[in-house]
């Protein structure tokens, strides 16, 4: 009979079921769930437009605060009890599947985002249960044996998941339901997503990264390749976007920050002033609202779009006609 190390070695995950106490877990859910009322207070906005831009909480935050001392103690004895070996934290968020932001997150491997800082496995607690309803997590058994691919960039807006579609991913994969108590433990370079949480209700996740102590990466992690707009140039180009608009339509010659920035244009469109491009003016100032949410949190909660949901819909809503009219004006 294998162990469930041996298991999750030839694997790359494994369910460990009724780890803790149903109690216990439903305990730290109701802690964060008031953390997050806080943080969406702390910016005057409702729950459901903080969670509709608001998605993944990165240690340290007000969010993780209430519940650092039981990653650091207890889920640590579990991770160190798995792996047979003493183990250290790399990093730990809560990231939420809520009805204000449903979507999937695509198929990745988590190694290609941590080539500065790699990690062994991750340890998946869900803090709700997980239905095949809920966003349950999916992944490709075996493929932490494969190589490691370029990181996966599922913030462009035009972003097609192709490892999903595939056929080998379509006749492979697996579904892991879970409920509250069990953990997930899978690999940092196994293929996974989460797939959309068509329940209508929220569900949460803590999810937390480790290593053993003496850990050394083995395998070659390539390096990030930016999009001409997505996860790692977005912010910039957005601003420079958002700046250059507001001197051409408006001749305000402004340098300020982004969450000014955010700020003219909503101020401006709330005027329904006339632009010389065309937009739906609901989606745009909904967009806007969202990445000013969005831009608060990550300054303030250490907060972040774990879907890659708001930086494209204010492409497509706002920034691609506004970039468009710019080139040729």
């Amino acid at each position: 009979m294998k162990t469930a190390k041996k298991y999750f070695q030839e694997h790359g995950f494994l369910v460990l079921n009724n780890v803790y106490p149903k109690e216990q877990i439903k305990s730290i859910s109701q802690k964060v769930i008031i953390d997050i009322q806080k943080c969406a207070d702390e910016l005057n906005c409702p729950i459901e437009d903080y969670l509709a831009g608001v998605s993944r909480w990165l240690n340290p935050s007000p969010v993780t605060e209430s519940i650092d001392e039981f990653v650091q103690t207890s889920l640590k004895q579990i991770a160190g009890n798995f792996i047979k070996e003493d183990v250290k934290l790399s990093k730990f968020n809560i990231i939420s599947k809520s009805a204000y932001a449903s979507g999937p997150v695509p198929c990745h491997q988590d190694i290609a985002y941590s080539k500065e800082a790699p990690y062994e496995f991750s340890i998946w607690l869900p803090l709700d249960d997980v239905s095949l309803k809920e966003g349950v997590l999916e992944l490709l058994p075996n493929s932490h044996l494969g190589k490691i691919e370029p990181a996966i960039d599922f913030w462009q807006p035009d972003f097609i998941d192709t490892m999903y579609l595939s056929s080998y991913w379509q006749q492979n994969f697996v579904s892991l339901p879970v409920q509250v108590g069990d953990a997930i433990v899978f690999d940092s370079r196994i293929w996974h997503r989460s797939a959309a949480n068509t329940s209508g209700r929220n569900r949460f996740s803590l999810v937390t990264r480790w290593s053993r102590v003496d850990y050394i990466p083995t395998c070659k992690i390539p390096d990030k390749i930016p999009a001409n707009f997505g996860m790692w140039t977005c912010g910039a180009l957005t601003e420079s976007i958002l700046k250059q608009g507001l001197r051409h339509c408006f001749q305000l010659n402004i340098t300020t920050d982004l969450e000014n920035y955010i700020q003219l244009w909503q101020e401006k469109l709330a005027e329904e002033k006339q632009l010389p491009f065309f937009i739906e003016m609901g989606q745009t100032q909904k967009a806007l609202r969202s990445l000013w949410i969005l831009h608060k949190s990550a300054q303030m909660h250490n907060g972040g779009d774990a879907q890659g949901i708001v930086y494209p819909n204010v492409w497509r809503h706002f920034l691609n006609p506004l970039s468009a009219w710019l080139s040729k004006s």
